[in-house]
Order: C-alpha cells, then sequence, then structure tokens
C-alpha cells in the first residue's frame, strides 16, 4: 500500500460522496441528467478499484468485477450521450430506441461471458489485454483474441460518443445564443467533454508506450488513471449542482414567417429605442422572451429581426451594446477595476467580458484601457 494506491482510496471517498449529494439530495436527485451522471460516477468508481485491487493483487472472487477486461468502457460513451440529450433536449426521455445503445456493452461484458463460460488467459489477466498482440510465441483462442481486440475498441468507441457528444453541445450553445444572453455555464460542458478527452488521449500514450517498448511499468497506469478521478469527480460534483436552461426547438428557420417588411421595420426602430433609452442590455440575466414581452411580438420575430436585420445570434447583438457601455465606462469611470466595469455593463463574469471585448473590438479591455 504506497502513497499511489492512498490516492487512489481518497478518489474512491470522493466518489462516494459526490455519490451522495446526487442520490439524497432532493433538488440533485430530481434533475433527470442527474441519474446518468451518478451511474458514471458509479463507473469511475468501478474502474478505479478494480485498478486497485490489480495493482495490489488483491484478488476478488467476482470475474464481473473485472469489467475493463471484458470492454466496460463501451458503457461511458452511452452514459454520456444521455446525459447531454437529457441536459439539453426539453422532455428529452430513455426510450427502447435509445437503449440500443447500450447493446454493445451489454452483449461483450454480460451476455459472451455469462454463456460462453470461458475465461481470459493468466497471460491477459497478469500482464494486460494486449499481451496477445505481442511477438512471443503463444496459443491464443478466439475468445481470448475478441476480448483483446474489445480491450482496444471500447476506447475507439468512446471517442467516437466524444466527437457526437461534442457535436451536440455545439449546438446546443447556438440555440442558446438566440434566447439568452449570458452563456458562461455552458463552458462547463464543452470543459467536461474536453477533459474526457484528454484521459482518452492519455489512455492512448500509455498504450502507444506499451507497443513501442517492452517494458511494462505499472507508474505508467497512472497517466490516465489519476486525470480520470481527480478530473471526473470535480468536473461531475459541479455539473450536478447547476441549472441548465432548456432551450426551445426550433421550427423551420423563418419559413413562412407572418412578419411583413413594413412591420420588421417599426419593430427594429422600436428595438433600437428600447435598447438606447432603456437599456435593457445592463441587465445580466437578459433573455429574448424580456425583449419580446417589451417589445409586445413573438419570441421568434425578434430572433428573425436579428438574426436578418443585424446578421447575428441576441446573444451577440446584447454584448455588442453592453461592450459600447463598457468602453464608455473604462473612459468615464478609471477609478473602477475591470471586473466592476463588467458587471456594471451587464455582464456577470470577467471571462465573458474579455472575450466578448476581444471578439467586437480586437483587444483586450486592460489594453484598451491602457491606450488610453
Amino acid at each position: 500500500m504506497d502513497i499511489w494506491s492512498i490516492i487512489i482510496i481518497i478518489f474512491v471517498a470522493q466518489g462516494v460522496f459526490t455519490l451522495s449529494l446526487l442520490l439524497l439530495s432532493p433538488q440533485r436527485k430530481a434533475v433527470i441528467a442527474n441519474r446518468y451522471l451518478a451511474i458514471l460516477i458509479v463507473f469511475v468508481i468501478w474502474v478505479l478499484l478494480e485498478f486497485l485491487a490489480i495493482r495490489n493483487a488483491f484478488k476478488v472472487p467476482v470475474n464481473a468485477f473485472y469489467g475493463t477486461r471484458y470492454g466496460s468502457w463501451l458503457l461511458v460513451g452511452p452514459l454520456l450521450y444521455y446525459f447531454y440529450k437529457s441536459l439539453t433536449i426539453e422532455g428529452w426521455r430513455f426510450t427502447w430506441k435509445s437503449s440500443l445503445h447500450l447493446i454493445p456493452f451489454l452483449l461483450f461484458v454480460g451476455i459472451i461471458p455469462l454463456i460462453s463460460g470461458q475465461d481470459l488467459s493468466l497471460r491477459q489477466i497478469h500482464y494486460g489485454m494486449l499481451a496477445v498482440f505481442d511477438y512471443r510465441p503463444k496459443t491464443v483462442t478466439v475468445f481470448e483474441y475478441v476480448y483483446s481486440t474489445v480491450f482496444y475498441v471500447q476506447f475507439v468507441h468512446l471517442a467516437i460518443y466524444l466527437i457526437i457528444n461534442y457535436k451536440i453541445i455545439t449546438s446546443y450553445t447556438k440555440k442558446l445564443k438566440d434566447e439568452y444572453s449570458n452563456l458562461h455555464r455552458i463552458i462547463w460542458l464543452k470543459a467536461f467533454t474536453i477533459i474526457l478527452m484528454v484521459v482518452l488521449l492519455l489512455a492512448s500514450v500509455y498504450l502507444y508506450i506499451l507497443f513501442q517498448t517492452d517494458v511494462y511499468s505499472r507508474n505508467l497506469d497512472y497517466i490516465y488513471v489519476v486525470p480520470m478521478g481527480l478530473f471526473m469527480y470535480s468536473i461531475g460534483y459541479y455539473l450536478s449542482g447547476v441549472h441548465w436552461r432548456k432551450v426551445e426547438q426550433p421550427a423551420q428557420k423563418y419559413q413562412a414567417s407572418s412578419l411583413k417588411e413594413a412591420v420588421k421595420s417599426d419593430m427594429q426602430q422600436r428595438l433600437e429605442q428600447i435598447m438606447d433609452i432603456d437599456k435593457l442590455y445592463l441587465q445580466n440575466e437578459l433573455r429574448i422572451k424580456d425583449l419580446a414581452s417589451k417589445l409586445d411580438v413573438s419570441s421568434h420575430h425578434v430572433s428573425q429581426l436579428i438574426n436578418e436585420q443585424y446578421g447575428c445570434s441576441f446573444f451577440d447583438f446584447v454584448n455588442k451594446y453592453r461592450i459600447q457601455e463598457a468602453k464608455s465606462l473604462i473612459q468615464t469611470s478609471p477609478e473602477k477595476n475591470l471586473l466592476q466595469i463588467a458587471f456594471d455593463a451587464g455582464f456577470n463574469n470577467k471571462t465573458s467580458f474579455i472575450n466578448a471585448f476581444k471578439k467586437f473590438e480586437s483587444q483586450t479591455p486592460s489594453a484598451f484601457k491602457k491606450a488610453l
């Protein structure tokens, strides 16, 4: 029991704590997406305990416990897919059709090992699943060869799902920009996916080292084990407590719209008047519904007006006004720091303020202030 084993035990304890928050908190438990997050955390605990047992030569008398040998990572992709779908789509529910994503996991981890009655070779168990592919002479059964291949394919399978999920987030972000003026929490969804991609990349580096060198060091396992435990728990804990915004499913983009050109021109004048005089953009949680209510029109018509007349999303439309307000405040209130300027201009965090400033002014707010 060395320092690495102690670190894994700490990760397991943290996972159990995070899981208890998800299952015992009524508010978090009510969020459907958190159910998939809870299963994902159980999976991470499972993998870490399996790794701890293998590393310390502790035999668990249940063959299914050693899931990574049979393809347990085939579960992660579908779980993440369900998680993102339930977060981003209003009314999404798990159905028999969506359950088809679980077939590879159920087939290779549950059904085949159970009905075949075959076991993996001692070489695979003690030296790793990929030992089947080395140059040493050996006798390999079809069962052993199939599961050594599955061990590799399960990471490719996860990579495909991560790409699919990233596209879901990108689409979700675009929809949010048509309805909301601040999107600071969406960065955590992207960070969660990117971190998993990094973990997968580290696992690939680990496997590459094993293939290219003939030297196996158990310490190499921590290239992906430690980041997996550290980041998935910390990000998972944050994601479980965020109230995610739902977006309406888009209709055909402004086809057969009832918004006439004359009405559009009048609405544009009233919109600009409201933004210039009432300064609604100073409300950091301003939504397109709020603007539509002020104009006494539908949100769909406001979105169409902004997209067609200004060539941008509602998000960018509002932030352009906020940046102009920020520039004015920097000039007239030099005693204020940039965080105060950001809040006063309608932003709810400094990062969003800096990103928007660079987008519309091609420089940072600090550079703008320094140049005055």
